[in-house]
């Protein structure tokens, strides 16, 4: 039968974060857990106090979550994060990846991080750039949007969007006059027009729109 461990608060120290469990277990190993003050009052434990495994594991997951969720509001204090970036910086910051997680699903669900919205933002930065749909589905999922939700959106909320006349644009400010077709120039052109996520066919589209305003003029 597996031995009961136990563990002695020794000692209790102030610090102006709060105040520090000075803690021994059975099987001799020193644990020093700084929690708030709030916590603290909540946790109700004296010097001197044993308490058995089981409340000593609880302690630690609740002190830990409640101090990677003020590390969280703060991080989202400081600007706009996916729950992505939240994560990241939240384990920079020592926590495990899986209270990372589920503390970035946490602010989500309650409003704090809002990345339908987040998507929004940016793919009207993107449309302004005259980013092709390709380009801007890669730099959302790069910043860590998940695929599926940006292909959603993407469909839903661009569907309106003329990519060919967005393509026109940057061929009428960037590459005009038009090369001829068998040059090196053209392909370089093409190649610039690909890099910024068009389609062939929106490449296509494009072309034929700045054709056909040139020989309107």
């Amino acid at each position: 039968m597996e031995k009961e461990i136990y563990y002695t608060v020794e000692k209790i120290k102030k610090t102006p974060a709060g105040k520090v469990y000075c803690i021994k277990s059975t099987l001799g190993t020193n644990f020093e857990m700084l929690v708030s003050d709030e916590q603290f009052e909540r946790f109700d434990i004296d010097e001197g106090e044993i308490i058995d495994d089981k409340r000593f594991l609880a302690i630690r997951e609740e002190m830990l979550f409640d101090n990677a969720r003020r590390a969280a509001f703060s991080i989202l204090s400081c600007g706009e994060n996916n729950k992505k970036s939240l994560i990241m910086k939240l384990q920079n910051k020592g926590y495990s990846y899986e209270l990372c997680k589920n503390m970035a699903i946490y602010m989500e669900h309650r409003g704090y991080i809002d990345e339908k919205k987040q998507i929004g933002l940016l793919c009207d930065g993107y449309l302004k750039k005259k980013y092709g749909k390709i380009k801007i589905i890669n730099e959302l999922v790069t910043k860590g949007y998940l695929r599926e939700d940006v292909m959603e959106y993407v469909q839903n909320e661009l569907g309106e969007v003329n990519f060919a006349e967005n393509c026109a644009y940057i061929i009428e400010n960037k590459f005009m006059p038009l090369p001829p077709v068998s040059s090196e120039d053209f392909k370089k052109m093409m190649g610039a027009l690909m890099r910024y996520g068009y389609s062939f066919a929106e490449i296509k589209g494009g072309l034929t729109i700045v054709t056909k305003r040139g020989s309107e003029e």
